[in-house]
C-alpha cells in the first residue's frame, strides 16, 4: 500500500455500492493504494442510505474499511470559515459538502470524489479524480 493518505467522499463509495457505472472499481483501486478515511458527514450520508434502501449491512461492510475522522471544534471552525468566505463571494456550496472539505483542510488530506469542478472553489482543498484511479 502507498503510505499517502486520502479521505474519500460518499460518491465514491457510492458508486462502489450501487456497481452500475464506470467508477465502481475506483473505491477498491483506493484502498489498494492508499491509506483511507472517511469524513464524519460522509459516513452519516452513507448510513442514511443504508437505511433508506434497507442496504445498512452493505454500508457498514464498506466503512468497516476505511478509517473514520474525528470532527474536532478546529475542523468545524475551517468550515465555517469556508462557508463564510464562499458567501460573500457569492459562490457557496452545500454546508454537507463545505464540512467534508472543512475536514479534509484540518487533517490536511486530499479528498477522492467526483466533484472535482463542484469542490474547486475551495482554494485550500487538495483534489484527487477518481479518473486518476480508473
Amino acid at each position: 500500500m502507498d503510505s499517502r493518505r486520502i479521505c474519500v467522499d460518499s460518491d465514491v463509495v457510492i458508486d462502489y455500492l450501487r456497481g452500475k457505472n464506470r467508477f465502481q472499481d475506483v473505491l477498491p483501486s483506493a484502498i489498494e493504494k492508499y491509506g483511507c478515511y472517511i469524513a464524519p458527514l460522509s459516513a452519516y450520508e452513507l448510513y442514511y442510505g443504508g437505511y433508506y434502501s434497507g442496504r445498512l449491512n452493505e454500508v457498514e461492510d464498506v466503512l468497516d474499511l476505511l478509517m473514520l475522522l474525528d470532527c474536532p471544534r478546529a475542523s468545524i471552525r475551517k468550515s465555517a470559515e469556508i462557508h463564510a468566505k464562499l458567501s460573500k463571494a457569492g459562490n457557496s456550496l452545500d454546508v454537507k459538502d463545505i464540512l467534508v472539505a472543512g475536514t479534509c483542510i484540518y487533517f490536511n488530506l486530499p479528498l477522492l470524489t467526483r466533484n472535482i469542478e463542484h469542490f474547486r472553489r475551495i482554494e485550500e482543498l487538495s483534489l484527487v479524480d477518481v479518473d486518476a484511479l480508473l
